[in-house]
């Protein structure tokens, strides 16, 4: 099949299905730069300043066809009108602006795997119309256009010409119309493929949008001018003295002669270098300047020290033709002694995987999110992220060089489709039809960002199988670029990585490797799926990398939930996810693109507050050997800086109230360095029954632009070893019981109180205090929690499945009451068929309306699945909406998560305990709760531990959060405020997991597997002016 363009009748070949042709008319690949006119703009660096700068995104006309044959015919030609068209904002998607639907896969295609061929009758065209005047000053020089990226495949006329075509939608396309442009008014027509045989190369996980989107603009350079350059900015093993170098491409298409000169100047708070070069163009091709250096401040994350680079070019009559600027930072980064080094430090990657996303204009975003971004990354400890899996937009890199980030930038190619291709995983990448391609899209990468010193690594791309079109390309890039390592996740220990660059490895497997003689370091490009209520057992895999010299880190998948902003029929935004669009593209992965440590929106979820504890730079070890006197270490776990900028601070609480504070300072600690501190506390009186922890804080004490002052870096928490334990008062102490029984229910009744048993369900089934009725639902055993998204991959939901009802399933075996010296005691003893589970409940009710509970599994068999928790739950009525609780906090907290949570004295409404994920699920939970306290500003209910439990507080049913086999749930729809509080205490609930959402479960250590458990807490009702933490002190014997 042809396309014949219609203003010329030259015909146009169907490039979108053709491998082997991906550009036509495209010019070569450059470094970002652009060419001012004057030295102080190239300084400023900003081209909507210059007057050869003109930028053509805003509205254009825009025309949306489902498939090839319905194009609209001759549309580039100037007498075609489009006054008619739509009107469509770039850059963005057409998608994201009602043409289509977003589609949203993991693994798949929008198609059946037969490469190069894409589907035709779904196949979405997009055609783009702009009209742009051309100023007459450019005349004389060479006008390009740069289309910054456009998915998938797109052809350009101008003026009825046709100008070329090029695909791969990650990397700039630039074209030179100058003899086409005229003066005046120009029509600029774009025709974009939703699919073509690029698509094979670009399957990642993400949404599958088309369009314009990213920056369109024109420029006019001069004939003869800088065409590229390479910079070279090489630290020393020293980490003091470089080497320093700046290849220089000319370009003088018409021979012009003459001695041209080129300087190039390189300052920082001084002119470091200053040289020129006098050159007769007309012979020369290229200039190199060198220099050596006998101090330069190295660039790093930590320290993000960057000189300001310019390059003019000056015709033989002294004129300036044309300057740029570029950031320079002197570095050094190998693989040497088994390590990936920079600046020769073994960096600890604390890393974080990031798509470009938006949820209102999906991957065309703006610098402002940039900028928020990476203010994020660096207040939670972040220091590097993976461009997963694309090269990001020029400015991201620009932004990383600035603040301090290391980058690993990746190749546009993942054909994680091809795993279901007949053939094989690794089918393209062998095929030789593919090689140009291949090395085009890592060309395209390393040549536009050679220069940008936060680059640390190259990525040849993510699950694309692996094959010799990928050694070739590894081949290429090393023979271009010498300062940076090369990785790709599945060449495993091939040659073409550099470094194993697995991704979702176990702990054990990694500590295998690193066990292991190795001249390659590992390091986890995707680790910690960070999907819905996740990262459980972060510290865990954090301990292992620090353990092992070979182990380097890894990347968390990943930074943003990739949902989409919708609003319902009653004007309720909510999150998006696959399965939301229509039936236009059933096919759909659900809320698979919501992983993120922040939402679409950038507002935090929950793991990001355990990401940021976990890779903390400050670690804090209780190494004490005294029970009278603490002894900390504190180690500096930075790699380049010392202390100084943190202000560390101390303090001991007595049940989560502060009695004592002090101050450390400042702490000169170098890099690895470690120091003790002392902390002497006998002048305490413990209290009875009173708990006493230290807690030692590293704040900033400057501001920096990411940075406020003050803020909190690092924090450790250590309980103190003193104690005065509390005399049990006797139960017979308080007022008078009285106890009434029939067939049905047992109740009993003091001077306020009223309390009732179900015999038949041997439930606590009401409970009144000073005239109020407590409870809506009876306390019952409880053994469920709503699926999380990684108990929905590993099927927990169904291999579990028998636990689900197997509280209101209970049949009760015994049921004992008495009264013995004034105490209440009721016994019910009761068993599950199912799961051949017996249970034990003891109460023991006291005068004053205090209640203790001892619940107890006393066998099960062990073939039974492992139980999702252990518990027990009640509803009370909805006006309970204050709640308090000594215990971790204030954010959720899990078995395998709660490194983050501290533990402390918090307050806050029962509503704000809930996080409403993308997908409803489990979430609120607190663990190691001394006591937990629920209110209606009235009258309340405590539950006391003992010692300790597990607590969560929900203000509606906990069902609500609950998998629904069919139809879609969103938090923020689904999850509403209801007159109903559900409290659960528990024993323990598994962790939540986090090696991946596909198959992993929790592990061994954080799982509830099936034997006998035993708990106790003490409920105690209480007036809202009651001192919780003087009332939690209640024993009773």
């Amino acid at each position: 099949m042809i396309i014949l363009n219609k203003a010329t009748d030259m015909k146009v070949e169907k490039y979108w299905e053709d491998p082997t042709v991906f550009q036509v008319n495209r010019e070569e690949p450059r470094a970002h730069f652009f060419p001012f006119e004057s030295e102080e703009l190239a300084f400023e660096n900003d081209p909507a300043k210059s007057k050869y700068f003109q930028s053509l995104n805003g509205t254009w006309k825009f025309h949306f066809a489902k498939n090839p044959d319905k194009t609209p015919k001759r549309f580039y030609q100037s007498s075609y009108s489009v006054k008619d068209w739509d009107d469509i904002t770039v850059p963005g998607h057409w998608e994201m602006q009602g043409y289509s639907v977003p589609i949203y896969l993991d693994e798949e295609y929008p198609f059946k795997p037969e490469p190069p061929k894409v589907p035709f009758r779904y196949n979405a065209v997009g055609s783009y119309v702009k009209m742009f005047t051309m100023d007459e000053t450019w005349n004389g020089r060479d006008i390009f256009i740069r289309f910054g990226g456009v998915r998938s495949a797109f052809y350009v006329w101008l003026n009825g010409n046709f100008i070329g075509y090029s695909q791969g939608s990650k990397t700039p396309a630039e074209f030179n119309i100058t003899e086409l442009v005229q003066n005046g008014e120009n029509k600029l027509a774009v025709e974009v493929y939703r699919f073509s045989d690029g698509s094979y190369l670009e399957g990642q996980d993400t949404w599958r949008v088309s369009g314009l989107e990213r920056d369109v603009y024109l420029y006019a350079a001069p004939k003869t001018r800088i065409s590229d350059f390479f910079v070279y900015a090489d630290l020393n093993e020293d980490g003091r003295s470089a080497n320093f170098s700046i290849k220089v491409d000319l370009f003088n298409p018409e021979r012009f002669t003459g001695k041209y000169k080129i300087d190039a100047v390189l300052k920082g708070k001084r002119v470091l270098y200053k040289m020129d070069y006098i050159v007769a163009i007309d012979s020369t091709n290229s200039v190199e300047f060198q220099a050596t250096f006998s101090k330069v401040k190295p660039w790093s994350a930590e320290t993000p020290y960057l000189y300001d680079l310019t390059i003019m070019l000056t015709d033989p009559q002294g004129n300036l033709v044309e300057s740029f600027t570029q950031k320079v930072g002197f570095k050094r980064v190998e693989v040497k002694n088994g390590n990936l080094l920079v600046n020769g430090k073994a960096v600890m990657f604390r890393g974080v995987n990031r798509h470009e996303w938006d949820p209102v204009v999906g991957r065309s975003i703006t610098e402002e999110t940039m900028i928020r971004d990476i203010q994020l990354m660096k207040q939670h400890n972040i220091n590097a992220v993976r461009t997963s899996h694309y090269p990001n937009q020029e400015r991201w890199y620009e932004l990383c060089n600035e603040y301090g980030l290391y980058v690993i930038d990746e190749a546009n190619i993942e054909s994680h489709g091809m795993q279901f291709h007949k053939e094989s995983y690794g089918f393209i990448a062998n095929d030789t039809d593919w090689t140009a391609q291949w090395i085009d899209r890592g060309k395209r990468m390393v040549e536009r960002d050679k220069n940008q010193p936060s680059i640390i690594t190259w990525s040849m791309g993510n699950e694309a199988g692996d094959g010799e079109n990928f050694v070739k390309l590894y081949d290429w890039i090393k023979s271009r670029d010498k300062s940076r390592p090369v990785v790709y996740q599945p060449a495993w220990y091939e040659r073409h990585t550099d470094v194993v660059f697995p991704m979702y490895k176990s702990i054990e497997f990694i500590s295998e490797y690193a066990e292991k003689e190795t001249d390659k370091p590992l390091i986890l490009c995707e680790f910690a799926h960070a999907m819905g209520n996740s990262v459980g057992n972060l510290q865990d895999y954090w301990d292992t990398f620090e353990k092992y010299e070979a182990l380097q880190g890894g990347f968390i998948w990943d930074w943003v939930d990739q949902t989409i902003l919708k609003t319902d029929e009653n004007g309720t935004d909510y999150w998006a996810y696959g399965g939301d669009f229509g039936n236009e593209f059933p096919e759909n992965d659900s809320n698979f693109c919501a992983n993120g440590l922040v939402a679409a929106d950038r507002s935090l979820n929950p793991h990001i507050l355990e990401v940021k504890k976990v890779y903390q730079p400050v670690k804090f070890t209780d190494i004490s050997k005294k029970s009278s006197i603490t002894k900390i270490e504190i180690k500096n776990r930075y790699d380049f800086i010392d202390l100084t900028h943190l202000d560390f601070s101390w303090m001991i609480e007595e049940d989560g109230k502060q009695i004592q504070k002090g101050n450390l300072g400042k702490i000169k600690l170098a890099p690895g360095e470690t120091d003790n501190f002392n902390f002497n506390y006998q002048s305490i009186l413990p209290k009875p029954g009173s708990e006493y922890f230290l807690t030692i804080r590293a704040n900033t004490n400057s501001r920096s632009t990411m940075i406020p002052k003050g803020h909190l870096v690092a924090w450790g928490q250590f309980k103190l070893q003193i104690e005065n334990t509390i005399t049990p008062s006797p139960g017979n102490k308080y007022p008078e019981l009285a106890m009434t029984e029939n067939d049905k229910l047992v109740e009993i009744s003091g001077a306020e109180f009223k309390i009732t048993f179900d015999r038949e369900k041997g439930n606590l089934s009401q409970y009144h205090y000073k005239g109020i009725d407590l409870l809506k639902h009876s306390l019952q055993s409880n053994f469920w929690r709503a699926p999380n998204d990684n108990d929905l991959g590993n099927a927990m939901q169904k291999r579990t499945g028998i636990w689900r009802n197997a509280s209101t399933e209970l049949e009760t075996t015994e049921f004992k009451s008495l009264i013995n010296n004034n105490v209440a005691q009721i016994q019910v003893l009761s068993s599950h068929d199912t799961t051949g589970t017996d249970l034990e409940t003891n109460y023991f009710v006291y005068g004053n309306g205090a209640v203790k509970v001892t619940h107890k599994i006393i066998k099960t068999t062990s073939e039974n699945p492992e139980i999702p928790r252990f518990g027990l739950k009640m509803s009370l009525t909805g006006d309970f909406t204050e709640l308090s609780w000594f215990g971790r906090g204030p954010h959720e907290s899990y078995w395998d998560k709660k490194t983050s949570a501290a533990i402390g004295l918090y307050n806050g409404s029962v509503w704000d305990q809930t996080f409403q994920y993308v997908r409803p699920q489990e979430t609120g939970n607190k663990t190691d709760v001394r006591w937990m306290a629920v209110s209606n500003g009235k009258v309340g209910l405590m539950a006391k531990g003992d010692p300790t439990f597990d607590g969560s507080v929900h203000q509606y049913p906990y069902e609500d959060l609950d998998h629904v086999r069919h139809g879609q749930k969103h938090g923020k729809l689904d999850i509403q405020p209801k007159d109903q509080v559900d409290w659960l205490i528990d024993y323990k609930q598994m962790g939540v997991g986090g090696d991946n959402s596909w198959g992993a479960r929790p592990h061994d250590e954080y799982t509830l597997h099936p034997k006998s458990y035993s708990f106790s807490f003490m409920l105690i009702p209480f007036e809202s002016t009651n001192d919780l933490t003087k009332l939690s002190k209640l024993e009773v014997r």
